[in-house]
């Protein structure tokens, strides 16, 4: 029974370690001209990570958005201090659903914590994957997680859902008593 405990703990350390430094995977959906929001929190200094986002676009057309590493502000683009974790993001790369094929890398990212901006063109409708890339640095004291942030949207059109049944009745309705009021009140010749 001594040994069971020490080692739950260290199970569960090991675990929450492993968690930290996985790589994300999420689905976007589909995207539209606002945008939509992605990221992620690190707890533990990682040598690298690579986030996958997936996301669809209803019509040809271009992908754009932003990131941020969440370096310190203020910091050079060269070599800084760190106090605290902080997130380097190395790349950002943007592949078909299986990434079998590429279709634009972003190798240009700040690292100054300043925002990074990427954009995708020539993109026919369908699903695709964005790649998120980077590292994780950290020290003895400061903060105990890092993220990163981003938004991504589309200039794609988005297609419409299907009218319902019960907005095509009403529709038809509205229309024909349009048509008996025009009729009743046409002045007899």
């Amino acid at each position: 029974m001594k040994h069971v405990v020490p080692s739950a703990c260290l199970g569960w350390l090991l675990a929450l370690a492993c968690c930290s430094a996985s790589a994300g995977q999420d689905n976007l959906g589909l995207l539209g001209a606002e945008g939509t929001q992605f990221g992620n929190t690190f707890y533990a200094t990682t040598s690298g990570f690579t986030d996958y986002y997936t996301f669809r676009i209803g019509d040809a057309g271009s992908v754009s958005g932003t990131s941020s590493d969440g370096a310190p502000s203020g910091s050079s683009s060269g070599s800084y201090s760190v106090s605290g974790k902080d997130v380097v993001l190395t790349s950002i790369i943007l592949g078909n659903a299986g990434f079998s094929q590429y279709y634009g890398v972003d190798l240009s990212i700040p690292k100054d914590g300043s925002l990074n901006t990427f954009s995708f063109a020539s993109l026919a409708a369908g699903t695709y994957k964005l790649a998120v890339t980077g590292y994780v640095t950290g020290s003895e004291s400061g903060r105990t997680s890092a993220s990163y942030s981003g938004v991504i949207r589309t200039n794609a059109s988005v297609a419409s859902p299907a009218p319902e049944p019960a907005d095509l009745a009403l529709t038809l309705m509205g229309l024909a008593g349009v048509g008996f009021m025009l009729r009743k009140h046409r002045p007899a010749a």
